[in-house]
Order: structure tokens, then sequence, then C-alpha cells
């Protein structure tokens, strides 16, 4: 593998939507997507690979196997990015697809499968909601609910183009996806790959605490009912809970809002999204009726939960970890196999075929940022990684 002409290929792609400051805006059907798109869909043709895009702007390109009723492995990830976001989120995943299909194509090797990569649209949050394109590549995304084809619409699209943007998967292997960590535990560590175990599921909630508005000036203290102070004082123990559970549990509260939102006034309601997130459906389950309980301690505010959002976790298929940590152990890469507690468009894949993550570090963790970087001997490291582990579960009947 040419190093150097990686490297030129992949900023030449992540360049494009580059602010300022340095980081990088390419969002969900941006004039700044399609010029990537464009770009990524030439740079796969050079590389041998036959090129399509679907109707909700995912680009696929296939190296065919000489058996046409061969399986299919898929490899891919996502083109967009969020605003202000860094280079390598996404973009690494795709790029390592296809250079392993280059490289394999060039070297004359005779693949037992067709070899699809795939840059997703839509990945990062949007109102379509995130890991867009993969969803609708699997069939997940609500096509028959109105409200969300009203806001398909306001994206161009139509209830066809969901429904005919869904992949037939009968003949689909399973699906490998590069990423960054996003987070700091390889770079800390000076390990050079995680290899995934799973991804972590996540609920989120809208936290409502009821009180009393009232007169801030007049109110004595003992006699108050402020919603912002019980919210304030169910995110502490929230928090606390979170760190008392271990078990890479996670919980983030954001999107405040107050009302009546007035300086003078007592608030009487507050609310906010709660986020949290783990690899284990049961203690996410449990987490959040301990949650409930702690929230009852707090009177005289009162609270409810709306669930907004569910996201199950996914395990990785443990043949396909069991490559890649052989591998690692026979070339000697410093690894450790570790959960993603990011959401990527493996967790769409997951749910109609077998799954395997890579992990190259992140800089002091950094991630949507434009400050995020990865060495590129770490980025040839997963690359070829990720090549050798296509090569092996090539020869097996995964």
């Amino acid at each position: 593998m040419d190093s150097d002409k990686i490297r030129e290929n992949f900023f030449g792609i992540a360049d494009i939507g580059r602010n300022e400051d340095g980081s990088i805006t390419r969002l969900l059907f941006s004039k700044e997507y399609e010029e990537a798109q464009n770009r990524t869909r030439t740079y796969m043709e050079e590389a041998g690979l036959t090129t399509a895009i679907d109707p909700v702007g995912n680009l696929h390109g296939v190296l065919r196997s000489e058996n046409p009723d061969a399986k299919t492995i898929l490899i891919g990830s996502h083109l967009d990015t969020v605003i202000q976001g860094g280079a390598y989120d996404g973009l690494l995943g795709i790029i390592a697809g296809v250079e392993a299909a280059r490289e394999l194509g060039e070297s004359g090797y005779k693949l037992n499968h067709h070899l699809e990569i795939i840059a997703f649209n839509g990945e990062e949050g949007n109102d379509l909601g995130g890991t867009f394109g993969s969803r609708c590549a699997m069939g997940l995304v609500p096509a028959e609910e109105e409200a969300y084809l009203k806001k398909a619409k306001a994206f161009g699209l139509t209830k066809d183009d969901l429904l005919h943007s869904k992949m037939d998967t009968k003949d689909k292997s399973c699906f490998l996806e590069l990423h960054i960590e996003q987070g700091n535990t390889l770079w800390q560590a000076g390990e050079e790959i995680g290899i995934v175990n799973g991804i972590v599921g996540l609920v989120r909630y809208k936290v409502t605490a009821w009180g009393q508005s009232n007169h801030a000036g007049t109110t004595r203290m003992e006699h108050r009912k402020d919603a912002m102070i019980g919210l304030a004082k169910l995110m502490v123990k929230t928090d606390q809970l979170a760190r008392d559970y271990g078990n890479h549990m996670a919980a983030t509260f954001g999107k405040v809002e107050v009302t009546p939102h007035a300086v003078a006034v007592i608030p009487g309601k507050a609310e906010a999204v709660l986020e949290i997130r783990n690899l284990d459906r049961e203690l996410l389950e449990r987490f959040f009726e301990d949650l409930k309980n702690l929230a009852q301690e707090l009177e005289p505010i009162s609270f409810t939960f709306e669930k907004l959002v569910e996201k199950t976790p996914q395990a990785c298929d443990k043949r396909i970890m069991e490559i890649m940590e052989t591998l690692c152990r026979e070339k000697h890469i410093p690894h450790r196999v570790m959960p993603s507690g990011a959401t990527h468009d493996s967790v769409a894949m997951a749910h109609n075929m077998p799954i395997g993550m890579i992990f190259v570090p992140s800089k002091d963790g950094i991630s949507h940022n434009g400050a995020e970087y990865t060495k590129w001997s770490q980025v040839m490291t997963g690359i070829r990684l990720l090549c050798e582990t296509v090569k092996t579960v090539d020869k097996l009947h995964i």
C-alpha cells in the first residue's frame, strides 16, 4: 500500500467543507456533501470499483468476484460530518474500505465474495435521525409515517426514495467498519487498535421537573418549589449514579429549558433531555428505575419522563473479533477489546447481518472537533488490519 498516496487521497476529500477555523462541515444533502460524494465516486472508480448512488444519497462501490453467485462482504462508514467537525470521523472508514479493495484487486487476489464499499449519508444527527443512510439501507426508517415523510420531503425525498434504498441482505455476508475511537482509551494506553465487542445502546428521555412559579423576591426559600433547582439536584444525583454503576455507564443531560424564562420569577417548570448509554440493555433499564426512585426523593418537585429515542445495544460478531485478535497477535500490534460508546452505521447494519469494527486512536480523545487527529502510521495500521481481516473472512462462510 502506498501510504503517501492514500494520505493524499484522504485529505483531498477531507478538505471539502473546510471552515476558516480548520474544522469541517459536510451536512446531509449539502453542496459540500455532494462535492465530497462526487470526489469519492471518482476515487472509487480509479481504484477499480463499479459505483452507483442510491435514492437517499448513499454511494456504493463494488469489486466483483469471478463467482457471480458469491455473497458480498460490505465495508463502510459515513461521508457527512457534524457542524464544525473533524477530518477523520467517518471518512477514514470509507478510505480504508476502498484501499482494501484496491489492494486486493491490484494484487490479483481471487475473491470468494464480492466486496462492496458504502459511503453512507446522514450518519450524524439531523432532522431525519442519525444513521439515516444506513437505516434506509436496512429498511429501518418509518417510511409509512406521514410525519416522517413530511420531514423527508423537506430534503427532496419521497416515500419511494426511502423504500427503494433498502438493500436485499439475503446475499450479504457481513459488515465491517473502521473508525476512529472518538475517546481517549487507546491514545492514553499507547495502543494501536481497538477491537470492538459491541456498540452501546442509548435511550433519551425528556425529563420535566414540575414546581410552582412565584415571585423571586417575596417567596421565602423554605416555601419555594423551584423546578430548576429540583432538576439540578436530579442532574447531580444522576451523574453520581452513573459513576457508581461503572461498567461504562454514561448519563448526560442537555437542552435545558426553563419556564417561565424570566429574571424575577421562580421557574415552575424545567425540562432537559437525558441520554443514557450502555452495552447492557438490562443495566440501562435498571438504571432508569433507580433514577426514577431518586426523583421521588426530591419532593415537593415532581418529575415526568417521556422516552424520545431508543437504540438497542448491538454485539459484534465473535468470529470476526477472533479473526482481528489473531491478526493483531500475529503482527504484534498493541490492541484491546473494547465497547464503542458512540453510535455508528454498524448499529443499523447489525439488524440484518454480523458486524465487525476496528478502532484506531483519537489524539486526546477529541472528535466532532476541528482538532480531531490520528497519527498516519496508526491509520495505516488500521487499514492493513482491515485488509487482512477481509482476506480471512473471505475464506470463511460467515
